[in-house]
């Protein structure tokens, strides 16, 4: 059965539009370019096939949100991937190591922290960081605003724990 011809524009819309949310969430779940690419397959899957299911309650970005950490969870609990390797580094990101800047570097330094995480936690913070309040990270996650409050920042403690060992 072939989906409307809407559904494809929807889709075309919504990905070109929210691809950052992916891809960052994305890169705080996966070590590798090719678990980075079957990650960002299966959450494009999900979106796809959630189309039919929105009616517009919520924000776009926030359906997304949901749709991709989700997948991510789930992707990273039924995974048996083996990371191996210096702190689980991303062993693309190290080849090129001579033409990384500092801030590159920082990021890298970052997002190893932040996988690091409880998957919740790593949740929380990449809301956060997107500047979404306490209110639509509980939407997107289904707690509590008062949970989201606790969590985050006993998550944000962690981070700057782990950072400062850097």
């Amino acid at each position: 059965m072939t989906p409307p011809p809407d559904h494809h524009e929807i889709f075309a819309r919504w990905m070109a539009e929210h691809r950052g949310i992916v891809v960052k969430i994305v890169r705080s779940f996966t070590y590798s370019t090719a678990d980075a690419d079957d990650l960002t397959q299966e959450i494009s899957i999900d979106i796809w096939r959630s189309i039919p299911k929105f009616n517009g309650d919520a924000k776009v970005s926030t359906w997304i949100w949901r749709i991709a950490l989700n997948r991510a969870v789930s992707w990273k609990r039924t995974s048996k991937r083996i990371i191996v390797g210096r702190d689980a580094e991303d062993t693309d990101s190290l080849t090129d190591a001579a033409y990384r800047t500092d801030s590159m570097v920082a990021v890298d330094h970052i997002y190893q922290a932040i996988r690091r995480l409880a998957p919740l936690d790593r949740c929380l913070v990449m809301l956060s960081l997107e500047g979404y309040s306490y209110r639509e990270m509980a939407e997107v996650t289904g707690i509590t605003e008062t949970n989201v409050g606790a969590r985050l920042t006993r998550a944000r403690q962690s981070l700057i724990t782990r950072l400062e060992r850097v």
